[in-house]
């Protein structure tokens, strides 16, 4: 009887401990792909900006998705632009017609490895055709989606701070 519970113990033992190592491995490993993924998203951020302050239409394309569901709500913007097509339109509108310096601030992601999204403060100043300039001071929430190994925009919101 005294045998069979020490051996009981020592199973369940080695199971804990097999268990416990198996646990730290998958922990690891998580950790790690959580750290690239947030590397990815914050490597499309960084695309984003550039191609937002270089109004570069051809840059800000790459950082897109091309779906239906993609959506963007600008800072001015009166409705919510959805699909490939219409956002496209929009962006190639937005930046024909200005130059910004704009930078993100306070940037938090979180990302689940398919899918991330971004809050933080969109600051800079926005000079239009006329010679007049305009300080952005903004609220933004980006979301990406991880396609064939990408993180591309989905979503681009962004409000002005009440004054």
């Amino acid at each position: 009887m005294n045998f069979s519970i020490r051996r009981t113990v020592s199973v369940v033992s080695v199971a804990a401990v097999i268990f416990s190592v198996l646990l730290a491995g998958v922990s690891a490993s998580w950790a790690q792909q959580q750290t690239a993924d947030e590397d990815g998203v914050k490597a499309a951020s960084r695309a984003f900006y550039a191609a937002l302050s270089g109004t570069d239409v051809a840059a800000m394309k790459e950082v897109w998705a091309r779906t239906p569901y993609v959506v963007y709500v600008g800072p001015r913007s009166k409705s919510i632009v959805r699909g490939w097509a219409a956002v496209e339109a929009a962006w190639e509108a937005a930046l024909a017609n200005t130059s910004r310096s704009v930078s993100l601030t306070e940037s938090y992601i979180i990302t689940d490895g398919r899918i991330a999204w971004e809050v933080g403060n969109e600051n800079g100043t926005l000079k239009l055709k006329d010679g007049s300039e305009n300080k952005i001071d903004a609220i933004v929430t980006n979301v990406y989606e991880k396609q064939n190994g990408r993180w591309l925009i989905v979503s681009h919101h962004v409000q002005s701070k009440p004054q």
